[in-house]
């Protein structure tokens, strides 16, 4: 078992220069980066966490995968590097900031939520010419780069495996050197979750890259199994040690440089990590098994998501003082001056899902106060109808209200008879979860009739019959009005006592989790905040001096007539505001968008006349200008609502800018690039100057105006 130290480890400083261990960045390849960055320095400083810069105005900044970087270094990919050059295009905008998606290793997979570890970095955005050695196969890196550059958008999978392949072939030819390397044992030794990572991905590259669950051995690792495999596949766990030590170094070595330009660095870290990952994989004792994270459903869909991660066992990591979190934090804090929590409303409660459920709809919220057997038989139900209602049971007239003509046939396949009736039907137990309905080697409308019959249920099923959850649609379910007119009344009332009395719960449950994260370094702390939110989400936030989000186009009072939009000077102090997201489209794909109201919008901004059919780049800074004055002390844009300034930088289809559909696997999704480079970037001085001007705007602007 993984385990981790209690105090604060101490950060790594950004690299400074240290002698013959150098990068060699000749003017050729490297002409806007300084010249000595350490690729394997000599010594180690200990550096106190990263800070957010004072804020003395209000600031702006600009967000952008990683990925999506495009220089005249890079193959194929945004690199590290890459940070350098985009840093002083940044900075020729005035930008305070810039926002990243996370950069966690990923393996063969392109999302960049969908980590192996917590802690590693990814192999993919290391600059192969930067690494020493790398020399050795100049032509291979030059016949790849000029493969890799011809493509529009990126090629993870095989950028990944390609430059994974280079990365092996340069530690093989300088194996005998690098075992004997000092920095990098000390390296490894002031990393502890590296050792467990470091054995993961060995035995998944040795396993054809299976889950850890379908492995041979090793599947339940102690510390001594995890010394038996660094002893057993000794070259390929440094291997992957060096690997990340280069990211390191170069992660480091970039934000040392974006640090100097006045310019911080904001990250992601997602609330949940993969199952199958070096953390569940070696400190299985913080996971549960047998849930899974997701959303519970809202308007964008009915049956909610899941996401497939594992949830936590929030007691265990308590009693070992949040040692977990706080090592992850620290990590965090090499690189970022700020950071943004994914998915910070599972900090007051997550939408756990049985493992054996696909969709999201038959979840509940964890922790949250249950109703219990006591409570509602002394509100007069028996026994017997609380199972019915979590389970129920059916004539064959009512099952042919959801199978219509397919009830003859799906009788004998999919239900049996109630024990002890002749006339009453059930499902069989090996339907008993959607994964078994959707497993049925039936046409999706015969499984879609036999999930709504699943589905059909006032409580969730728990594995304790002494609890019971809502289910969502608990107030449409036809079981419900089987009962009589009283008994649901009663339902009513008692289940909207309970959902009233969540909130305190959750309150405190955020405080003390949130409270770990926000006092552990000096990052500037950053929520996403979208979703269904509970009443107490944003006093909680403001306690903690955590920044909320506000997405414009989904910062609207949906409660009043209409769902007006929020005006700007009504957002919070302590908010980033932003006109899209990686999840999101874009402002110009919002814009075409069949179901957005631009004149409800147009109005909303305050901008004369009719809302265009078009998105100019006149109309667009417009926009920009009425976002910028937003009361949020950050204002962060979509690197590709700023490229709508600029006729030539806004040529494509909006669909061919967005980076991310949720719900959606494979396509474009995580394939996005900049349609130039960093470097040309910084030569269109039209679009630098209109950036700048939005951006001196709102920081003359006085903060003590609210």
């Amino acid at each position: 078992m993984m385990t981790f130290s209690e105090p604060r480890a101490p950060r790594l400083a950004p690299l400074v220069p240290c002698g013959p261990n150098t990068y060699n960045l000749s003017p050729k390849f490297y002409p806007l980066i300084p010249r000595s960055y350490p690729l394997i320095p000599n010594h180690y400083t200990i550096f106190p966490t990263m800070r957010y810069s004072d804020i003395s105005c209000f600031q702006s900044g600009v967000a952008v995968p990683l990925f999506s970087l495009r220089s005249k270094n890079s193959i194929g990919i945004g690199e590290y590097l890459d940070l350098i050059p985009f840093a002083q295009w940044s900075k020729l905008c005035d930008f305070n900031v810039i926002q990243l998606l996370p950069v966690n290793d990923t393996g063969a997979e392109a999302s960049p939520y969908s980590a192996r570890s917590a802690f590693a970095l990814n192999p993919v955005f290391i600059n192969i010419q930067a690494v020493q050695g790398s020399s050795e196969f100049e032509d291979e890196i030059e016949e790849a780069k000029e493969k890799f550059d011809e493509q529009e958008r990126i090629d993870y999978y095989k950028i990944s495996t390609w430059k994974r392949s280079i990365l092996r072939k340069i530690f093989d030819n300088r194996y005998d050197q690098l075992r004997k390397d000092k920095v990098l044992q000390e390296w490894l030794d002031k990393n502890p979750w590296a050792k467990a990572y470091c054995a993961y991905s060995t035995l998944k590259a040795e396993n054809g890259e299976k889950s850890w669950k379908d492995w041979k051995n090793f599947k339940n690792p102690t510390d001594a199994d995890i010394e038996k495999i660094w002893t057993k596949y000794k070259k390929d766990v440094w291997f992957q040690a060096w690997m990340q030590f280069v990211a390191e170094t170069q992660f480091c070595a970039a934000v040392s440089e974006v640090s100097k330009l006045g310019i911080n660095i904001k990250g992601d870290i997602p609330i949940l990590i993969n199952e199958d990952s070096a953390d569940v994989w070696a400190s299985r004792k913080y996971f549960s098994l047998e849930d899974r994270a997701g959303a519970p459903p809202d308007m964008f869909s009915y049956s909610g998501q899941n996401w497939g991660f594992p949830t936590y066992r929030w007691d265990v990591i308590e009693q070992d003082g949040f040692a977990w979190w706080k090592a992850r934090l620290a990590q965090a804090s090499k690189f970022y001056h700020a950071y943004r929590i994914d998915h910070v409303l599972g900090f007051f409660r997550i939408w756990s899902i049985p493992q054996t459920e696909t969709t999201g709809i038959l979840g509940h919220f964890n922790p949250s106060i249950p109703l219990t057997l006591e409570r509602l038989q002394a509100a007069g139900f028996k026994q017997e109808s609380l199972e019915y209602l979590r389970k129920p049971n059916y004539s064959v007239d009512q099952l042919r209200q959801f199978l219509e003509g397919d009830t003859e046939r799906l009788l004998p396949l999919c239900f049996k008879t109630l024990y002890g009736t002749t006339d009453r039907y059930i499902l069989k137990d090996e339907f008993l979860s959607e994964k078994a309905i959707l497993g049925l080697s039936e046409p999706q409308e015969i499984k879609d009739k036999l999930l709504k019959v699943y589905w059909n249920r006032v409580f969730v099923p728990t594995g304790d019959e002494h609890t019971f959850y809502p289910y969502w649609y608990w107030y449409n379910a036809p079981v419900l009005f089987t009962l009589p007119e009283y008994e649901q009344q009663k339902l009513h009332e008692i289940i909207g006592e309970n959902e009233s009395a969540q909130n305190a719960l959750w309150e405190a449950n955020a405080t003390k989790l949130l409270s770990v994260l926000a006092k552990e370094t000096d990052m500037l702390v950053c929520a996403e905040d979208l979703g269904s939110v509970p009443r107490c989400v944003p006093a909680v936030l403001k306690k903690l001096n955590i920044l909320s989000l506000r997405i414009e186009r989904w910062a609207r009072n949906w409660d009043a007539p209409y769902s007006p939009y929020y005006a700007m000077e009504e957002y919070p102090r302590l908010s980033v505001c932003t006109t899209s997201c990686h999840d999101t489209s874009t402002l110009r794909g919002l814009w075409k968008e069949p179901d957005f109201d631009r004149a409800f919008y147009w109005s909303h901004a305050g901008l004369p006349g009719n809302a265009p059919e078009e998105l100019t780049p006149t109309v667009v800074r417009n926009i920009l200008a009425h976002v910028f004055s937003a009361n949020s002390l950050l204002c962060i844009l979509p690197v590709q609502d700023y490229f709508a300034l600029s006729p030539a930088l806004s040529e494509c289809a909006p669909e061919e800018e967005r980076v991310n559909i949720p719900g959606t696997v494979g396509g474009k999704n995580w394939t996005y690039r900049l349609p130039c480079s960093v470097e040309d970037l910084a030569k269109n001085n039209f679009l630098c100057s209109e950036i700048r001007k939005l951006v001196d705007a709102r920081k003359r602007r006085p903060m003590w105006k609210i």
